[in-house]
């Protein structure tokens, strides 16, 4: 998107209306503004300039307009606490509760250097994750997710999260339903699972990033990061439609937390899933990688979660990339039926500053854990080598049964 100009941040919107798209755009930028002036008389100058107003509207269609809105930085503090103020002028008004149009759908934004520099942004970004592990500038750093979602002790996590180490694995996070229950608590878990990665890194020379899951109200973010990181943790997650797009910031911001966070986004469908309604996910990956997300879930090549088309894919991990002021770039993690059959699609359309996120193709492996890490990094060595993985299955037995069990 545009740079902003000065003195405003930028909001931009899809807009249906059968009316006047030039007035129903007008009306917007007024009413995530200031609303009509009341009371008489003329309206002040500052009043004036508290005012939002059309920046571009460009016609895409019958009816079918993006409208770019200039709000004005004059109505928010300029200091790290400007997010909810931010918010709610881009969304918080009566842009979808009024019939201003048939259909809106914010679609993206850009703020000045005045807003980024307040912000903390990704404490690692790409190179920095590497480097936290010990991995080289082209490594390929391999994912997994603990499984089942629910129903495991502390003590059945970390012997996962050891196998899966032993195996070469380099990142681990919780399931999102994990939740801390008392059959399995956070101290514990993350205890044992730190305790069976040193373990696993004695013997294999890797270090492992295990982020679990700690997810709570923004007040008390910090007193559960600390347990985990405490106890062990390499890292933390954390969803940020349960615990506030605040609770990202708040974390970020702690130098006595330097560990990289994942920004779990599971009900983000829920946003934006209808192409003519609610907010795409593109706002949701900036406002994710300013306030200080490491990782975050990009669409997947031929996964099972809802995605949309490879080329809107690829510009959405673009933007996790692209430069944003002084802010390191975030990794785009996938998952969602990734597998050593689908892996060489995204590592052509992506490349490898990626995080492929594997969990059941991993810990389901019908020769085990060990192999199920294996398999995926067979299929990343014959995307290397420019061999098909079917002709490179036929001398690696682990992808080859990964690849009999995908087909399933």
């Amino acid at each position: 998107m545009e740079k902003a100009p000065d003195g405003h941040f930028l909001a931009q919107y899809y807009l249906e209306t059968k009316g006047d798209m030039r007035a129903a755009a007008d009306k917007i930028a007024s009413e995530e503004t200031t609303g009509d002036w009341v009371g008489g008389g003329e309206p002040t100058d500052l009043f004036k300039r508290s005012r939002g107003e059309v920046h571009r509207l460009d016609d895409i269609g019958p009816g079918k307009a993006l409208a770019t809105i200039a709000y004005p930085l004059i109505n928010m503090p300029i200091d790290p606490y400007f997010v909810p103020s931010f918010w709610l002028f881009m969304t918080g008004g009566p842009l979808f509760e009024r019939m201003f149009v048939d259909s809106v759908r914010m679609v993206d934004f850009a703020l000045p250097d005045a807003l980024l520099r307040q912000l903390p942004g990704p404490k690692f970004g790409m190179k920095g994750c590497r480097d936290f592990i010990g991995a080289g500038p082209d490594d390929l750093i391999i994912a997994t997710i603990v499984k089942p979602c629910a129903g495991l002790t502390a003590q059945e996590v970390a012997d996962k999260c050891r196998e899966a180490a032993l195996g070469g694995i380099e990142f681990i996070k919780d399931d999102e339903k994990m939740s801390n229950p008392d059959y399995c608590p956070l101290a514990e878990k993350a205890r044992l699972v730190s305790q069976a990665l040193r373990e696993a890194e004695r013997e294999t020379g890797r270090k492992v990033i295990y982020c679990p899951h700690i997810s709570t109200r923004p007040d008390h973010i910090v007193d559960t990061a600390r347990i985990a990181v405490d106890n062990g943790a390499s890292g933390l997650m954390l969803n940020c439609f349960a615990a506030g797009f605040s609770a990202i910031q708040i974390l970020a911001e702690r130098d006595d937390l330097p560990v990289p966070i994942y920004v779990h986004t599971g009900g983000r469908t829920a946003w934006g899933r209808f192409p003519s309604f609610g907010v795409d996910l593109k706002v949701v990956a900036r406002m994710v990688r300013m306030l200080g997300g490491d990782f975050m879930r990009a669409h997947m090549i031929d996964g099972y979660l809802i995605a949309d088309t490879p080329a809107r894919s690829v510009e959405l991990v673009n933007l996790f990339r692209e430069p944003m002021g002084k802010l390191r770039d975030m990794v785009p993690a996938l998952s969602g039926g990734l597998g050593a059959d689908n892996l060489v699609q995204n590592l052509e359309a992506y490349g490898v500053d990626i995080l492929p996120m594997a969990g059941g193709a991993i810990l389901g492996h019908p020769m085990g854990i060990r192999a199920g890490v294996l398999a995926l990094r067979q299929a990343a060595d014959a995307w290397r080598q420019s061999v098909p993985v079917e002709e490179y299955a036929k001398s690696h037995k682990e992808l080859a049964v990964a690849l009999k069990k995908a087909k399933k």
